[in-house]
């Protein structure tokens, strides 16, 4: 039982580590690191589920774990941003390409080009 208290602050630990380290350069995060964080998040995440099937967390633990929590909003503001961002991107590209398009000669390839002579 003690062993599982902690294996439990063992992950906190990490859950912390990797949270602080990823919110304090929050605004030069690109999409890949956020995806990567997110995916290092979720293994820890899965570990400490799995852990607690077993055992409860003590008070402490529930407060670090809130504490961790606590980054999320700031977290999903960013990514939120990022995704703004991309979609912002995505529009003006298909903008630009239909506009391109319209200036594009699309001649079929058996067409002739017939002139009047007045």
């Amino acid at each position: 039982m003690n062993s599982d208290h902690e294996v439990i602050n063992t992950v906190l630990n990490k859950l912390l580590e990797l949270t602080q380290s990823f919110v304090l350069q929050l605004e030069t995060k690109s999409s890949d690191e956020a995806e990567n964080f997110v995916d290092q998040r979720q293994v820890l995440v899965e570990q400490l589920q799995e852990i607690l099937n077993n055992q409860e967390m003590d008070h402490q633990q529930q407060d670090e774990l809130k504490r961790i929590l606590g980054w999320d909003e700031r977290i999903q503001g960013h990514m939120l941003s990022l995704k703004n961002e991309a979609q912002q991107w995505l529009i003006q590209r298909s903008a630009a390409r239909s506009q391109r398009s319209v200036y594009e000669n699309n001649y079929a390839v058996d067409s002739y080009l017939m002139d009047k002579r007045k």
